[in-house]
């Protein structure tokens, strides 16, 4: 037998849980396994499943049986095989390099745990559906019919039937976005309320006494749930229609000091207001914004007000905690907060 063989479903299965227990319990070269009767009480496995699972990691190297001796790891590494298998559920990524980048690392972490990643794809308008069902993500509803997962990291929030589902199916499902949805029983979550909160604060100290915020959508402003006054807009065309109506403004309407947690929404606004000033730019209001550690974001303006977050450190925030609900090691917070730092220029 060898790796381009193709196990029978419930073999596979018997072989990615031993595969996990050696990498979950650091085995090494030379460590002992358990006897066959406990691997089928601890797996869930009949003993035909066991041998035949055991047989296939003996020829592709990882394990060694030593006669009226036992079970031994022989190479944790050989195969190059995974154990779990968890779905990195994304939305729509188009002109979104924080979202690609993101759902990058995350793949990268988990890879780095021995997991396998299942990746899906929202085939709707994030727009339209903010708060996508299964069917919407094209295989994601027969992966989990199927117990093709072990796990999901999902970068946008379910519609509540979806959520339901999930819920019955057993799959742990940990959503990693913004805190401006309702909270989700597993997730690591943005601050954008609390990073709103400290943009109006920095703003007011900039001396700006008429502050508006820039949402994606009109879904988006009411979860936020604030009094600022907002102009909706999504993705940098969005952000360039913007600058056009506050240009249409009269001066004395215009707002001095603007907030978004979007970094395209603000890279659109201000080619909007550069455009449609050229060359004599006399309207520039102070703008508070984020970017990120690792795309390096470059806005040609000095009046900005900059929160950083570091990418790869939330996405481990995220594989951590879906990976310790996997492995038992139920953490006491299940509800995890990432908080915008404050760039000092």
């Amino acid at each position: 037998m060898n790796a381009t063989v193709e196990l029978p479903r419930r073999v596979e299965r018997a072989r990615n849980a031993l595969i996990t227990y050696i990498h979950d319990n650091g085995l090494v070269c030379g460590d002992r396994l358990p006897a066959y009767a406990q691997l089928r009480s601890e797996f869930g496995f009949g003993s035909q499943t066991i041998a035949a699972a055991v047989d296939s990691l003996c020829s592709l190297g990882v394990l060694e049986v030593r006669d009226k001796v036992g079970l031994f790891v022989a190479d944790p590494h050989a195969g190059n095989l995974t154990g779990r298998t968890v779905a990195v559920v994304v939305r729509n990524l188009s002109g979104s390099a924080y979202a690609a980048t993101l759902a990058g690392f995350i793949q990268k972490l988990l890879n780095e745990k021995n997991c396998r990643c299942l990746t899906f794809f929202q085939t709707t308008d994030p727009e339209e559906s903010p708060f996508p069902g299964l069917a919407e993500f094209p295989g994601l509803e027969q992966a989990v019919f199927e117990h093709r997962c072990d796990g999901i990291i999902s970068l946008c929030q379910f519609s509540q039937s979806s959520m339901e589902l999930l819920e019955r199916s057993g799959i742990p499902c940990c959503f990693t976005g913004d805190d401006d949805h309702e909270a989700m029983p597993l997730g690591v979550v943005i601050e954008v309320k609390r990073f709103i909160q400290d943009a109006v604060k920095a703003l007011t100290n900039a001396g700006c006494s008429s502050i508006i915020q820039l949402c994606a959508s009109k879904e988006q402003l009411t979860l936020r749930g604030n009094e600022l006054p907002a102009m909706v807009g999504s993705s940098y065309s969005g952000g360039a229609e913007i600058a056009a109506r506050l240009l249409e403004m009269p001066p004395e309407k215009r707002p001095d000091g603007i907030i978004s947690d979007d970094d395209t929404i603000v890279s659109g606004l201000l080619s909007g207001l550069f455009k449609g000033q050229f060359p004599d730019v006399t309207y520039l209001p102070q703008i508070a914004t984020i970017i990120h550690r690792e795309l390096g974001e470059i806005y040609p303006s000095g009046k900005m007000i900059l929160f950083e977050q570091e990418i790869e450190k939330y996405a481990q925030m995220s594989v951590s905690l879906l990976l310790d609900v996997l492995k038992g090691n139920y953490p006491e917070k299940k509800q995890l907060s990432y908080r915008f730092t404050p760039v000092k220029i």
